[in-house]
C-alpha cells in the first residue's frame, strides 16, 4: 500500500504507457480482500483472526461485492498477462528462441489461474465447494507457476532486456508464493484430518486442528499478497509500452459484399 501510494504521488510517471494494468488489477483485487473481510467481520459472518480468503465472500451480502470485483479482477489480470506476453516477445530478438518459448508457456499456464479466480468468484464454498477448491488450487497452484516462469524468463532476459534487480525480486517473491502454497495446502489437509468443527466459518481455539487451520489460512493470505506484488513488479516495465490494434476494412459500405480495398485501412491504439 505504501509503494502504491507513493508511485500515485507521481502520477504522470506511475500511468504512462500500459502500467494502468496492473495497478488496476492490485487494487482491484486488494480492495475486494480488504472490503469484504470488513464487511464478513462487522456482519459477524467470520472470525475476526485470518479467515480463508473465500470464507470472507460466503455470505449475502459480502459475497455479492467479493463476486462482482474478483470478475472484473480476472478479466484484467488477463489483460495484464497478454500485455506481459506481448512485452517480451515485441523485446526479445528471433534467435532467443528458448525466451520465446518460455513467454508461450508462461502466458498459457498464466490464464488459467484467473479463470481459477473466476471460478472462486462464482463458486462460494458453501454452495458448491468441490468447484470452488479447484477454482482456489488454479489461482494459487497455476499462480506459483506463472511466478516462476516469469521469474526464469527474467534471468534468461538479462542483461541483454532487463537489469538483475528485478530477477532477484521476482524470485524471492515465487519462493514465498510456494512456500505460502504448499504450507496452505499441507496445513488445510491436517487440520481437516484432526477436526470438524460445527461451523467452518467459525473456528474456536478448542476446535481440534485449529492451529493447523490458522496456520493454513495465514499462508493463503501471504500467497495471495506475494501474487500482488509480483503484479507490482509489472508497473516499470508496462511504461514503456502501448500496443496498437490495425482495422482493415474491407468494404467501403457495410451493406456491400465482400470487396478487399487496400486504401481503407485504419489504424488506431489498442486501449489506450
Amino acid at each position: 500500500l505504501f509503494s502504491l501510494y507513493f508511485h500515485f504521488r507521481r502520477p504522470a510517471m506511475c500511468l504512462k504507457g500500459l502500467s494502468y494494468l496492473p495497478v488496476i488489477t492490485i487494487i482491484l483485487t486488494l480492495g475486494t480482500f480488504i472490503l469484504s473481510y470488513i464487511l464478513a467481520v462487522l456482519k459477524k459472518d467470520v472470525n475476526a483472526y485470518f479467515p480463508y480468503i473465500s470464507d470472507t465472500g460466503t455470505k449475502v451480502p459480502e459475497s455479492c461485492v467479493f463476486g462482482q470485483l474478483l470478475n472484473m479482477a480476472s478479466a484484467i489480470s488477463i489483460c495484464t498477462l497478454y500485455v506481459r506476453y506481448k512485452l517480451v516477445k515485441s523485446i526479445v530478438q528471433p534467435e532467443d528462441d528458448s525466451i520465446l518459448k518460455l513467454n508461450k508457456h508462461a502466458f498459457f499456464w498464466g490464464i488459467l489461474s484467473p479463470l481459477g479466480l473466476s471460478l472462486v468468484a462464482n463458486f462460494q464454498e458453501t454452495s458448491v465447494e468441490i468447484v470452488h477448491v479447484i477454482g482456489a488450487t488454479m489461482v494459487l497452484g497455476f499462480g506459483v507457476v506463472y511466478e516462476f516462469l516469469q521469474t526464469a524468463i527474467s534471468f534468461q532476459m538479462h542483461p541483454s532486456y532487463n537489469g538483475l534487480r528485478i530477477c532477484k525480486v521476482r524470485l524471492v517473491i515465487s519462493i514465498i508464493s510456494v512456500i505460502g502454497f504448499l504450507t496452505s495446502t499441507a496445513s488445510a489437509v491436517v487440520s481437516r484430518i484432526q477436526g470438524h468443527p460445527e461451523d467452518k466459518l467459525h473456528w474456536k481455539p478448542t476446535d481440534g486442528g485449529f492451529a493447523a487451520h490458522i496456520t493454513s489460512t495465514i499462508s493463503e493470505w501471504v500467497t495471495a499478497l506475494a501474487f500482488i506484488g509480483f503484479f507490482f513488479t509489472f508497473i516499470s516495465d508496462f511504461r514503456k509500452l502501448n500496443i496498437n490494434v490495425e482495422a482493415q476494412l474491407q468494404v467501403r459500405h457495410l451493406d456491400e459484399h465482400y470487396v478487399p480495398y487496400d486504401d481503407v485501412n485504419e489504424e488506431s491504439r489498442l486501449i489506450v
